[in-house]
């Protein structure tokens, strides 16, 4: 039961509910970079012009329901009052990245501390790679301000065999103390482009905006002084 499984370590000022008779949408602000699939897929009830932005009652609960897993940051998450369908976890981890901006992270994820403690269990997150957010390892939308450009058409070769891949598993995140976001779990990594540049079970990914050999980590968060306020 995805709803159950995110960590509810929620700041309440910062976790906004919006509740019809069938569904209540969960947004969570700190996490919005304003994608805005929402709004583009059901106007009617995603109203940025609206007080309440989210209303809910205004389509049933499975359009809601669909356009809120079209949400690629995990800013918005749903909770079925009428006995439908919850939230499903992906059958493959996937990461895409995003020209210009951040990593989207599709799964099974689970970020912990350096230390190892859990600090989210989630199945979308829109990841910093820029190095500038204040809210890492989350995109806040830094890259607009500092005027990031690296247009993520990497290409890299994949082998044509994956048989050392294991089968789809938990892909567990931690962003290590200034330096890289460390990942282990079978993961297949997107460019823009939508072209896979990796797959394995063991990756570290660049999150300074400086690596050489993006989307990977080539040790450059040590050369330019990358620190995580």
């Amino acid at each position: 039961m995805v709803p159950n499984r995110r960590e509810e370590n929620e700041m309440a000022e910062k976790i906004h509910k919006y509740a019809s008779d069938t569904i209540t949408v969960r947004y969570d602000a700190k996490r919005c970079i304003h994608a805005a699939e929402c709004v583009r897929g059901l106007p009617s009830v995603f109203d940025t012009t609206e007080r309440r932005w989210v209303q809910p009652e205004n389509a049933n609960a499975d359009e809601v329901a669909a356009v809120v897993m079209r949400c690629p940051t995990g800013a918005l998450h749903f909770e079925r009052k009428d006995g439908g369908a919850v939230e499903a976890v992906p059958n493959a981890n996937v990461i895409r990245a995003r020209a210009h901006g951040p990593l989207y992270v599709y799964g099974d994820l689970c970020i912990t501390s350096p230390e190892g403690n859990v600090t989210l269990q989630d199945t979308r997150a829109a990841l910093c790679r820029c190095g500038a957010s204040q809210n890492k390892p989350f995109c806040d939308n830094s890259h607009l301000r500092i005027a990031f450009q690296e247009a993520a058409t990497w290409t890299h070769e994949v082998a044509a065999r994956d048989d050392n891949v294991a089968a789809p598993q938990r892909l567990n995140l931690t962003p290590l103390k200034n330096a890289p976001l460390k990942f282990a779990g079978a993961v297949e990594i997107r460019n823009a482009k939508g072209e896979t540049v990796f797959r394995g079970n063991e990756v570290s990914l660049c999150r300074c905006g400086a690596s050489q050999n993006k989307p990977f980590c080539d040790g450059s968060h040590a050369r330019v002084g990358f620190h995580e306020d």
